[in-house]
């Protein structure tokens, strides 16, 4: 059999779905191919061309579905301007907008052929069965290619699997295309490889729980059963996406592939408190990890194979990891490199356990500076504990992936510019890679229970251009939605004061500092360059012994008892004051935080190819490995 990936999909990771299905087929002495077709329209467009139409700033536009778009669903062409005119110019600048545009248009006339192609190349094959895997932005080009493979193998199943066939989603594809024979909703790792067993058994599509098929009747929203033991997996095999990679001439010059692995499923905080606008995990939030020891296996294993830098799929961290995984990956001799996703309410010990480990880049949602809204979102943290994580890791040398997102319902406007205010301090941390509007995504309580938080939803404005065949089923096929009402129509005109404040913060950042210069002196010096001139300030010895009290987030109470001993009450407060004022100091409620950086050797937030660069040369590698 074969399982297919289309574009438009990642050129630098492999498919982890994809890769585990095949490896478990493969296991049980079933012939499977794995095609990764993206690479082949990637040659024909042009690799450049490929990596910035999919680039994830212009992800919420679906430019890489529209490409496909018109494959799938006849539609005017002016509706096909309108939306290189409309939706575009919110995702872009303009210059980018009319390369995008240019780009966009010229790898559109390009797809047909390579549909047929893919169609032909799979068919001549002559597979018993072929899956499709679509997330994201595939789900057109994947109709595309099994509308064409059914004009060439009429008799051949195609089955459809992925983040894209979650529950309703997978149960409208069948309903809408004709194409698709079954679709996988949910985690296939059990029923897939079971349905397909009894298939070449009996050859006849099975009735297998969670997978929808059109000869059963009625189809069935139910979700495949999730996997409980997840040391039951296959280490899954990537030789399929590198032999890909490697014969895509030009590529190796541009990206640095990666293996992904995943060590959990689920969210262990979204179980118990399911943030407000989150739809990861659809029907599969119960939390469950692989055992350190069989996770310490697999990475081992990737990393003999193809290199110790990863790519960790988890939607967070396991807590129990911080005195397990991470001790067994700080003592390996493997020079890790990897991303994570956590939560962000993190202490030092938490920050030098995934340093030692080789987290270096982490994704801890923090969304927000303002505590607020973060209640609003149901974070379980602060906009202080916020600030402490960006702190810590530009000292430990940890890239934080974070966006920032506005628009909550029901959350207070004058917080706009109190962010606003704040952010001029925060220069030397990492800024946000985005400033965007909050979305209801499919599966989130906002999209599950508008009412609830006094909201309209609607599909996202890109959708009626790409589904333009459905007409009032478009809310079939959207994951993404826009929301209105509850005071967030306005949204957009009182964060203005924060959009402009994250926009100087991003454009200054690399060349703002601010750090203690000798740590070991008594009187610290602050090196302060986070505005348009640098400037060397000396603190008396209370000043930097509040400095020191308050590394990080410190009651003020206990500041003034901790140095009580040797000053003045007034004589503390006032010093705390201006501290404040000079932004060396941040403060929340009752709690301060110092904001200078002090240890790693780093003065401001260090960007990826710095952290990277460094980790390389502690493990006695080149800089160009």
């Amino acid at each position: 059999m074969h399982i297919v990936s289309l574009p438009f999909t990642s050129l630098q990771y492999p498919n982890l779905g994809a890769s585990l299905l095949t490896t478990a087929l493969r296991g049980r002495g079933i012939k499977c191919a794995l095609d990764y077709f993206a690479f082949d329209f990637a040659t024909r467009i042009g690799v450049e061309s490929y990596l910035m139409l999919s680039h994830e700033n212009f992800y919420q536009a679906f430019l890489g579905e529209w490409i496909f778009s018109d494959l799938v669903f006849e539609r005017p062409e002016d509706l096909d301007m309108e939306y290189l005119a409309t939706i575009l110019p919110d995702f872009a600048e303009p210059l980018e907008v009319l390369q995008l545009m240019s780009l966009a248009l010229s790898a559109r006339s390009k797809t047909r052929d390579f549909i047929d192609s893919c169609a032909a190349s799979v068919a001549a094959q002559q597979p018993a069965l072929v899956g499709v895997t679509t997330s994201f932005q595939q789900n057109l080009a994947s109709v595309a290619f099994a509308k064409a493979l059914k004009l060439r193998a009429p008799h051949t199943p195609i089955i459809f699997g992925g983040a894209n066939c979650e529950a309703e989603l997978g149960q409208n594809l069948l309903k809408q295309f004709d194409a698709i024979d079954a679709v996988c909703s949910g985690e296939g790792d059990m029923s897939f490889p079971t349905f397909v067993d009894m298939y070449l058994q009996t050859g006849v599509l099975p009735n297998v729980a969670g997978i929808l098929t059109r000869e059963a009747g009625e189809t069935d929203s139910q979700t495949t059963p999730g996997v409980l033991d997840l040391d039951a997996l296959p280490i899954p095999d990537f030789s399929d996406f590198y032999a890909s990679f490697d014969g895509t001439p030009g590529l190796s010059d541009l990206l640095q592939p990666a293996p992904t692995i995943e060590t959990s499923r689920g969210c262990w905080w979204g179980a118990k408190h399911h943030c407000t606008f989150c739809g990861l995990n659809g029907n599969s939030m119960a939390y469950r990890s692989k055992s350190p020891e069989r996770a310490l296996t697999e990475f081992r294993h990737q990393a003999d194979q193809y290199g110790a830098d990863f790519v960790v799929v988890d939607n967070i961290l396991d807590y129990a990891y911080f005195d397990s995984l991470l001790p067994m990956l700080r003592d390996d001799p493997h020079p890790y490199l990897m991303h994570y996703e956590v939560k962000s309410n993190l202490f030092p010990k938490h920050i030098d356990a995934m340093a030692k480990a080789g987290i270096r880049k982490i994704q801890p949602g923090i969304e927000t500076l303002d505590t607020g809204i973060l209640k609003l979102m149901k974070k379980g943290v602060t906009a202080l504990q916020n600030i402490q994580t960006l702190k810590l890791c530009a000292q430990a040398g940890i890239f934080v992936d974070w966006g920032f997102i506005f628009g909550f319902p029901d959350e207070d406007p004058q917080s706009y510019q109190r962010m606003a205010d704040l952010i001029p301090h925060l220069h030397h941390l990492q800024p946000p890679a985005a400033f965007a509007p909050v979305r209801a995504d499919r599966f989130s309580p906002y999209f599950s229970r508008p009412a609830d938080y006094n909201v309209d939803l609607s599909p996202a404005a890109p959708y009626r251009y790409i589904y333009a065949g459905v007409g009032e089923d478009l809310g079939q096929f959207s994951y993404h939605h826009q929301m209105s009402g509850a005071g967030i129509d306005a949204a957009h005109e009182y964060s203005r004061c924060t959009r402009t404040a994250v926009t100087n913060w991003i454009e200054c950042h690399g060349q703002a500092l601010y750090y203690i210069e000798d740590q070991t002196a008594q009187d610290f010096t602050l090196i302060d360059h986070r505005g348009p001139s640098k400037r060397r300030s000396h603190l008396s010895r209370l000043e930097s012994d509040i400095i020191r009290q308050c590394s990080c987030i410190t009651s003020y109470h206990r500041v003034v008892e901790k140095l009580a001993p040797d000053h003045e009450t007034k004589e503390i407060e006032a010093a705390i004051d201006r501290l404040l004022e000079s932004g060396a100091l941040v403060s929340e409620r009752s709690t301060l935080l110092a904001l200078p950086l002090a240890g790693g050797g780093y003065k401001c937030a260090p960007n990826w190819s710095e952290i990277r660069a460094r980790n390389l040369q502690e493990a006695g590698q080149s800089v160009e490995a």
